[in-house]
């Protein structure tokens, strides 16, 4: 296998968190969207990220689970921002946060509320260089791919090879994102997948 852990994609959110945010600080308050209760991945994430906020001074609300559609997470989050409105950061999804950007500008709230995704995607990544997300971590797909032809490679040519491997996870945020080498992270931009049907 070629590939990263969920788990540890969602701990590296909250141990950011926790790092801007220690235990003895002021509290903050996060709004947490892991996605669709039961699936594997948003359970997975959804452990670790608590797991790294552990002793900080990180209070999760209550977690609101949902479906990964815009208009879902969209929902979900106007709810939070409605009924905590000294809520401090949203964290969760790719799209939770691609969608709270707009509601954070309509509202006003640029700035005041931070936002985080704990995957990366190229609408996190603008909004990371734009100002309006604030960090996410990259498990960087691209290397992931060239790792699973080098294991392919290796195999069929009898070499010694790792079973289960995966590139190191790091936090993407404003402070770095200018040395991180884009084309590392995800798709070229000007990348666009073309589908067919076969009948």
């Amino acid at each position: 296998k070629s590939l990263v852990s969920f788990h540890t994609m969602g701990y590296e959110t909250g141990a950011y968190l926790a790092e801007l945010h220690p235990a003895g600080s002021d509290a903050v308050q996060v709004g947490w969207f892991p996605g669709p209760a039961g699936a594997g991945w948003v359970e997975a994430a959804h452990a670790g990220f608590l797991e790294a906020i552990d002793g900080s001074a990180v209070e999760v609300l209550e977690p609101r689970f949902g479906d990964t559609g815009r208009e879902v997470q969209m929902g979900l989050v106007e709810d939070v921002l409605q009924a905590n409105p000294e809520v401090d950061y949203i964290a969760g999804t790719a799209v939770t946060a691609e969608a709270s950007v707009g509601l954070l500008r309509e509202r006003g709230l640029v700035g005041d509320v931070g936002l985080l995704s704990f995957y990366m995607t190229p609408g996190v990544y603008s909004g990371i260089q734009r100002g309006f997300i604030q960090a996410a971590p990259a498990d960087s797909m691209v290397i992931q791919g060239r790792i699973a032809v080098d294991q392919a490679v290796r195999i069929l040519e009898g070499h010694d090879f790792i079973q289960h491997v995966g590139p190191q996870i790091f936090v993407v945020d404003q402070n770095n994102i200018a040395k991180v080498p884009r084309d590392n992270i995800l798709p070229p931009a000007d990348f666009d997948p073309v589908f067919s049907v076969t009948q």
